[in-house]
């Protein structure tokens, strides 16, 4: 295959997997439900956690794919996003990461420049309570009592436990509904699976979990949501 042959392919299955990235996303968004109402109300405020902020699979896929839909004006706009990890981070450092992936166009500077001023950043482990007391507190101050919370948990499985335990206790919505987005496979072995699995069924309602499949391969295709 010629050098221009292979960067065409590889341009379009890149293309491909952005496409399929917002079709997930916008129909996870447009079936997301309320209790007690029937449709989504693109009134109501969402709080977007991303787990995991500092990592590869944030910059390049999960940053990049959420400021797609805020262009496009397919979440609503008092969704506001929240990254957590132990890097010592400012929101400034995070865009700085994830600019080379995030593919402005020309004429959508200010757009662009709104969707950071959305970003909050919180700097905890993912196994100390306090910490996750501490961004509950963040998304409080920020949000409102009955914003929606969802939690990609863009992590190792080696810490899905603690994390899931301390969002959990600390980090649920008060007011709307929580989710929390795992990817599988999960566990180094079926044993393992079937632990955490256990684990989350613990603490959550099947209904608030998401288990969504990864795909590693050159396209770097992936489902980042499946709220239904």
């Amino acid at each position: 295959m010629s050098s221009r042959s292979s960067h065409s392919s590889l341009a379009k299955s890149e293309s491909a997997g952005a496409e399929e990235m917002l079709s997930l996303l916008r129909q996870s968004l447009k079936s997301c439900k309320i209790p007690g109402e029937t449709n989504f109300e693109a009134s109501t405020p969402h709080v977007f956690v991303i787990l995991g902020a500092s990592g590869d699979l944030a910059k390049k896929k999960i940053y990049p794919t959420l400021w797609w839909l805020y262009r496009d004006r397919l979440v609503p706009e008092n969704t506001i996003f929240f990254g957590y990890a132990r890097s010592d981070l400012t929101v400034d450092q995070v865009r700085a990461k994830c600019e080379q992936y995030m593919k402005v166009k020309e004429g959508e500077e200010e757009r662009y420049q709104q969707f950071w001023t959305l970003n909050y950043y919180v700097k905890g482990s993912y196994d100390t309570r306090r910490d996750f007391e501490l961004l509950n507190q963040e998304m409080t101050k920020v949000g409102t009592e009955k914003a929606n919370r969802i939690f990609y948990l863009a992590l190792p499985p080696s810490v899905f436990e603690p994390v899931t335990s301390n969002v959990k206790k600390c980090c649920m919505s008060p007011g709307g509904w929580t989710r929390v987005i795992i990817e599988k496979p999960f566990g180094k072995d079926s044993d393992s699976s079937a632990k955490l699995s256990a684990h989350l069924a613990g603490l959550f309602k099947e209904e608030e979990i998401y288990r969504i499949d990864h795909y590693l391969g050159k396209e770097m295709v992936q489902n980042l949501m499946s709220l239904r």
